[in-house]
């Protein structure tokens, strides 16, 4: 038995495919901590512990249309002042001879780790994914993408077995 060439693209195009999907993604540089700063703003979230100067450079890289229309500056400058009342407050507790643990935390305050409900299992999946960043694309323009481009492939492959086909059929049975 004889297997048609539309065959064996079709198997390639498709093995190509998974492979592409198997194979890991390159390794990104480490998110700058301003553009972490307007990722934990844009996602609702509050916002974490920083360096300060992450603040200040997230006020400055804010694009034109959230410095214009949204809160965001003045959020940003809120929780800068949050900092640097906290970080003052641990100088004068830490010469008291007070013990400041909430500075050890994993770099989260302790009121954003008792606070609020726990995350749902599908939020969980959604973060792991890595779709919180504010630069990332959105999973459904992915999974469309991928449709469509495999569309693509497989109309390729019905034409070119129907000109195939067109081909043979004018030379004629094959000579045996």
């Amino acid at each position: 038995m004889r297997i048609r060439p539309a065959v064996i693209c079709f198997v390639l195009a498709f093995a190509a495919g998974v492979l592409l999907l198997a194979l890991p993604g390159t390794a990104a540089a480490k998110t700058p901590c301003w553009q972490q700063v307007l990722n934990d703003w844009s996602n609702g979230r509050t916002i974490g512990v920083y360096p300060l100067h992450c603040y200040r450079d997230a006020i400055r890289n804010l694009p034109e249309d959230l410095r214009d229309y949204s809160s965001a500056a003045d959020d940003i400058q809120a929780a800068l002042q949050a900092q640097i009342a906290k970080r003052t407050g641990r100088q004068l507790q830490s010469n008291g001879g007070g013990n400041s643990t909430s500075a050890r935390k994993g770099g989260k305050n302790a009121e954003s780790l008792s606070g609020g409900p726990p995350r749902s299992a599908y939020r969980q999946a959604i973060d792991h994914l890595g779709t919180s960043n504010a630069d990332s694309l959105p999973i459904p323009l992915l999974v469309l993408a991928s449709l469509g481009g495999f569309l693509l492939v497989l109309a390729a492959a019905m034409t070119t077995t129907k000109r195939i086909r067109a081909l043979r059929a004018r030379r004629g049975p094959p000579a045996t």
